[in-house]
């Protein structure tokens, strides 16, 4: 099993190149959103060290991250829910790392990123179940490693090094070894044993580089190592030179920023002690890279000196069980009598990080409620479903296409077909208007009611003197217009666009939203606008004239439809922002209302059923796959 190191040292190099070649486009825009939350990266043997380089990079960009086990993650899974997962894997299909991503979805985290090297990977397929994940996959041209990770790390340091920082290379920066490192090596090598003992010291950008010597000396059988950071050293590690200093040697590796602490450390420490010096000239997260391809060099040399190749170090038939070692159900779900759909929908509610976190008694009034919220709604019979647009009916990606999806459209169609009657309401104007004529049979039109600017224009598909832009604004909507385009003059960064009954603000960068909503905020309020309303999606804030726009103002329209038709009148209501600030937080505030992601702290309405890791768009189809049509009306059958 495996390939000789030699060779695969001979790849590094032009793995990569491919690897910086690479689109990583949409693998950056999925990193750059997750950077006001915390991340927790996941990996297991050599791509840990992966994990611990991504942590570093995130930090770099302000956000707290962690490097993680499988296992550990599984220990670490009441921290889980609203924070980003990044699982690293370059096969994707390891025990370990489809245990960690099954356990971290029924924990709702906010955000997962899977990165692969190869495509088609068993962890994309599962991936490919839930919305809140996303697998990015680089088909690796070396192919498979061999028993030790090696060109699949570079590839995977230099793809995260492009996605965090979108830094173009200098053509003169090479990773490989230079001379003056190959002759330090060779001295080196000829001042230790075969049962010599590593200390490996790090900071800043080393500290991947240590991981993955530990790992790789240890996963090879290569010699005994402890890795310690330059100063946590001076706290009693450095004792172990004192008692065992004859057989022991120190590997350092240095940056620029660790020059002087790494040249005072080893002044200190005694001259018979073997030292190899792993030096970058480069500064930052670069400088990992070219440290992490001269410590492969390292772990070859060693190996000639144990007569090891670490490529194929050989692997025992108990090595091979444990790696295939199928754990999964020794880890029971904590829930007590609780079904996981319980547990899950209650967490949501409730906003915990875990049922833990909630007494008996609360857990008994909220299923309670759970209960009788789904006995109400299964029980009732319905005329018209009524839907918010974007985050709903419309997946993030797909915002600024033309027509619906095919599976959302022929969901809505099939309710149409049957003759029932569909509400949308949305902060759109025009667009959303086109979006659906694009995408529905004109004859089935007068039974789609469209709620323009969050309800303040409503009408139906067919009607086509709608939107009406020339409705006013109010004065204070016009004053605050006013004010705030004072604070935002780089459109290209924040768009302030005035609507009827509304004003629209959009952010293109979401890092910069929290300051943008503060600021916005603080004007309303310095204004005293008492007659305004403040609305929130993911990516963008309406400011509503409250006596015209109201997403309840739809109703009526849909009931009195349905009336006309003589079909059920009771409306299911459908959306994805339900607490307030939330822009649908009215909407699902009514008896028959469900969430597709974010729920209001309310016990009879806007809970949250969808499977877990399922949201928005593809949360809406599982809804709309439980109705049941009946020849005037319209049943929800929850299972």
């Amino acid at each position: 099993m495996g390939k000789p190191f030699e060779k695969e040292l001979e790849n590094v190099s032009s793995t990569f190149e491919w690897a910086l070649n690479q689109d990583t486009s949409k693998f950056e825009e999925r990193i750059k959103t997750s950077l006001h939350k915390p991340l927790i990266a996941i990996g297991s043997g050599g791509s840990l060290s992966a994990c611990s380089y991504a942590v570093l990079l995130h930090q770099q960009f302000g956000g707290i991250a962690k490097a993680l086990t499988p296992l550990e993650l599984n220990y670490s899974k009441s921290v889980i829910k609203d924070i980003n997962l990044l699982f690293i894997s370059a096969s994707g299909k390891n025990t370990d790392i489809l245990f960690g991503f099954k356990k971290s979805i029924e924990q709702e985290p906010a955000n997962i990123i899977n990165v692969c090297m190869r495509h088609k990977t068993p962890l994309a397929k599962l991936s490919e179940q839930y919305t809140i994940s996303r697998t990015f996959e680089y088909d690796i041209p070396v192919g498979k490693d061999g028993f030790l990770a090696t060109n699949s790390l570079v590839a995977f340091f230099a793809v995260l090094f492009k996605a965090y920082t979108n830094q173009e290379v200098n053509k003169k920066f090479s990773i490989g070894p230079d001379k003056t490192f190959l002759k330090e090596l060779k001295d080196f090598i000829n001042k230790v044993s075969p049962i010599h003992t590593f200390i490996t010291l790090y900071g800043g950008w080393g500290q991947p580089i240590a991981v993955d010597i530990e790992s790789k000396f240890a996963e090879a059988a290569l010699a005994d190592v402890f890795i310690s950071d330059y100063r946590n050293f001076g706290h009693g590690r450095h004792h172990w030179f004192a008692k065992r200093g004859k057989q022991s040697a120190i590997i350092a590796i240095v940056t620029p920023e660790e020059e002087a602490i790494a040249s005072k450390t080893l002044a200190i420490l005694p001259a018979y002690i073997p030292k190899l010096i792993i030096r970058s000239n480069a500064s930052g997260a670069l400088a990992s890279i070219e440290l992490l391809v001269k410590s492969f060099y390292l772990a070859n040399s060693i190996g000639k000196l144990q007569q090891i190749d670490p490529g194929k170090p050989g692997v025992p038939a108990f090595g091979s069980k444990l790696y295939n070692l199928q754990y999964a159900s020794m880890f029971k779900d904590e829930g007590g009598k609780l079904t996981a759909t319980e547990r899950l929908a209650i967490v949501r509610k409730t906003g915990v990080r875990s049922l833990t976190e909630l007494s008996k008694e609360d857990i008994d009034k909220w299923l309670k409620s759970y209960k009788q919220f789904l006995k109400n709604i299964t029980s009732s019979k319905f005329g018209a479903l009524v839907f918010d647009y974007d985050g709903t009916l419309c997946a993030h990606d797909d915002r600024f296409k033309k027509e619906l999806t095919k599976e959302i459209n022929d969901a809505v169609i099939t309710a149409l077909k049957k003759g029932f009657v569909v509400g949308i309401v949305t902060g759109r104007g025009k667009s959303v208007k086109e979006v659906f004529q694009n995408s529905i049979e004109k004859k089935y039109w007068k039974n789609v009611i469209v709620g323009y600017y969050n309800g303040s224009d409503i009408g139906t598909l067919a009607d086509n003197s709608l939107p009406n832009i020339e409705l006013g604004s109010s004065e204070s909507l016009q004053l605050i217009e006013s004010s705030l385009n004072k604070y935002f003059t780089d459109q290209k960064r924040v768009t302030i666009e005035g609507r009827p009954a509304q004003i629209t603000i959009k952010v293109k960068n979401t890092n910069d939203w929290s300051l943008t909503r503060k600021i916005i905020l603080q004007v309303i309020h310095s204004l005293d606008a008492k007659d305004v309303n403040v609305l929130e999606s993911s990516h963008s804030m309406d400011i509503i004239d409250k006596a015209k726009a109201s997403k309840l103002n739809i109703l009526k329209h849909c009931v009195a439809r349905t009336k006309e038709l003589g079909i059920a009148e009771n409306c299911l209501c459908i959306g994805d922002k339900g607490q307030w600030p939330g822009n649908d937080y009215l909407l699902l505030s009514t008896p028959f209302s469900l969430s597709v992601d974010d729920v209001s702290a309310l016990p009879d309405n806007c809970w949250n059923i969808a499977s877990a890791g399922v949201k928005n768009a593809q949360a809406t189809l599982e809804y709309l796959d439980k109705i049941v049509f009946q020849k005037d009306h319209m049943k929800f059958n929850y299972k």
